[in-house]
């Protein structure tokens, strides 16, 4: 109960930060930009799975959500918004480059992780080899969860998925990682 009236607020107070950003506050800005752009770093980065790529789109959505932030309705979802905005230059950059492909990358993850014995070359072998037997999507969503702390029924919303797809997705990628690791 407490953390959603947290989050509740937290949610309100990033609302606010987007009506200002609209009258051109860049201080509103700076506070939304350095409040969120982890979050969106580790999703643009489990997307494409390449640090440079993924900070190139960061830029790409932070101009979005600045040109844009005059048209959020505010629903007390405004991460979504945000995730949905990042999904969206994500696809553009696939469909503008055929052929661009999503490549895992461990840094974030082991980042979110932290230093538990990751790094020895053996465990995060082991670590890379789990990942990849992940399908796309069931990288995505186990780098939202973890890395970008979303709740599921979030990811379900930023995905356009119903929450039992991506809560079994979830589980069956859980799954997967526990059998390549024994």
């Amino acid at each position: 109960m407490l953390q959603q009236k947290r989050e509740r607020k937290m949610a309100q107070i990033k609302e606010n930060l987007f009506e200002k950003i609209a009258l051109g506050d860049d201080q509103a800005f700076q506070e939304l930009y350095y409040s969120s752009y982890k979050q969106i770093f580790a999703f643009l980065l489990s997307l494409c799975g390449n640090y440079y790529d993924a900070e190139d789109l960061l830029q790409e959505v932070y101009i979005k959500i600045r040109r844009a932030s005059g048209s959020y309705e505010a629903r007390g979802k405004p991460f979504s918004w945000m995730f949905k905005i990042a999904k969206n230059e994500y696809l553009g950059k696939c469909r503008k480059e055929k052929g661009y492909m999503n490549m895992e990358s461990m840094e974030i993850l082991e980042t979110q992780i932290g230093e538990t014995n990751l790094g020895m070359v053996e465990d995060r072998m082991m670590l890379q080899a789990a990942f990849s037997k992940l399908s796309v999507e069931e990288r995505n969503i186990i780098m939202m969860h973890l890395a970008s702390g979303l709740k599921h029924r979030e990811i379900a919303e930023i995905l356009e998925k119903p929450l039992s797809t991506v809560l079994s997705r979830y589980n069956r990628a859980l799954k997967k990682m526990k059998e390549e690791l024994r």
